[in-house]
């Protein structure tokens, strides 16, 4: 007898947990009993990239695609029904959307709580409806490198917690819905997603994190206003281009702040001409004197981390800085 055999299943499931779901699947042909603990492993993890590899010939990257959407479909059969906690599903060349589709309802109807997707298509894809309607995820990562529609018109996810946004095309319309079809979400991560309204306001009582990440990426409207009442937040990554106002600004629970205002080149050298032209802020271009709105939201932060752009919309005048004191 090996040493595994004589292993409870609850610590075989644990050491499987450890292993890719393609070295997992592996271990199915060595017994029955390993065929039926693989069965009941309840975190799948597949990416097409496993798979397929740059030196292979078009014709051969044909086959393997083949297989590798194969060996998704054995895998889900080969689970049943069995429950299955987190699912991890990377596809980014030429899977058919029929396919991603069957796998992604597949594992909401068996009660999946944490689902982790990153898929790119040629055309514009449009996630299944059941994703923006589950009341089993807690944990959903949403990303693409093309166009990826998620927003549907009727969202409800009451158990969801944190929402993981990174795409460059990902845009966001009715932002106040999607917060209020979320009521139990503390952390909210926007990565290069383009923003869709002209007047956003983050609006919670609960959201603990928040990150604003748009570096790089051109936003499909600049924004007129920008809102933040967010009593419970403790933790603010915010990396865009500046809006031209800020009207509200409540965050008095807050720890740590990184604050990072995109500027383009023309934009830093008209605030560093400002001095020596009679002009006012906003003459430069627009929301330039209420950048500090923002600055001032933050008084009661523990920890602040400013760029320098950040410093110079900030304080006009500013030539040097010094902290004096102690903190």
């Amino acid at each position: 007898m090996d040493l595994f055999s004589s292993l409870p299943n609850e610590l075989l499931y644990h050491i499987l947990s450890f292993l890719s779901t393609k070295e997992a699947a592996l271990t199915s042909v060595l017994s029955k009993r390993w065929r039926n603990l693989f069965a009941f492993v309840p975190y799948l993890e597949f990416d097409d990239s496993v798979f397929l590899h740059p030196e292979e010939r078009k014709r051969e990257k044909e086959g393997i695609l083949q297989s590798f959407m194969d060996f998704v479909d054995r895998v889900l059969d080969l689970h049943g029904d069995s429950l299955i906690k987190t699912f991890s599903l990377k596809c980014k060349t030429g899977v058919d959307s029929d396919h991603v589709d069957r796998w992604i309802c597949n594992v909401l109807a068996r009660g999946v709580s944490d689902l982790d997707l990153f898929i790119d298509f040629r055309d514009l894809y449009s996630l299944p409806h059941e994703v923006g309607v589950s009341r089993t995820l807690v944990v959903l990562r949403v990303g693409s490198e093309s166009d990826l529609y998620w927003w549907q018109k009727f969202l409800c996810l009451p158990m969801l917690k944190t929402l993981v946004l990174d795409s460059c095309w990902l845009c966001i319309g009715q932002f106040q819905i999607l917060l209020l079809a979320c009521p139990a979400l503390e952390e909210l991560d926007m990565t290069n997603t383009r923003w869709k309204d002209s007047n956003v306001t983050v609006s919670s009582s609960i959201l603990k994190e928040l990150t604003i990440d748009l570096h790089g990426c051109c936003s499909v409207v600049n924004l007129k206003s920008l809102s933040f009442d967010a009593p419970s937040l403790v933790y603010f990554y915010y990396c865009d281009s500046l809006a031209e106002d800020y009207p509200q600004v409540n965050l008095k629970n807050l720890v740590e702040a990184q604050i990072n205002l995109l500027l383009t080149q023309a934009q830093i050298e008209q605030v560093r001409a400002l001095n020596n032209e009679m002009l006012v802020a906003d003459d430069v271009f627009p929301g330039l004197g209420n950048a500090w709105k923002l600055i001032t939201g933050l008084r009661n932060v523990q920890q602040l981390y400013l760029s320098p752009d950040t410093l110079e919309v900030s304080f006009l005048s500013l030539v040097y800085f010094w902290l004096v004191g102690r903190i």
